[in-house]
């Protein structure tokens, strides 16, 4: 059965300096958990969080905007429609340029 999230059913993960992420679709709002969903939005030159990525493979995909995503200490340069994929195990962080990045991004927990 189709499922439609609207703008009001979602929710902000988590806040830091310049930087928001929020969740668009998870198992609450999809009722199954085979996928996350989620927005980040970074203000111009924010620095976003250091994060572990955990046991799934994700994809991230540039919205709007660019800047750098540092994994694994190699900077990536991120423009508008750019897809990064990130393996289990990889640190990484983005780094929002001039006129900030906003990424989509896509994984499928673990059960």
């Amino acid at each position: 059965m189709p499922v439609i999230i609207n703008p009001d059913d979602m929710n902000v993960t988590r806040r830091g300096d310049g930087w928001v992420e929020l969740t668009i679709a998870d198992a609450d709002k999809i009722g199954s958990p085979a996928m996350v969903a989620r927005r980040w939005t970074l203000e111009p030159n924010a620095h976003g969080p250091l994060l572990t990525q955990g046991d799934a493979e994700q994809l991230l995909y540039v919205i709007r905007g660019s800047g750098t995503a540092v994994v694994d200490g190699e900077a990536l340069e991120l423009e508008r429609e750019s897809v990064l994929w990130v393996e289990p195990g990889e640190t990484y962080q983005f780094v929002a340029g001039p006129h900030g990045l906003e990424i989509l991004q896509g994984y499928a927990p673990g059960e």
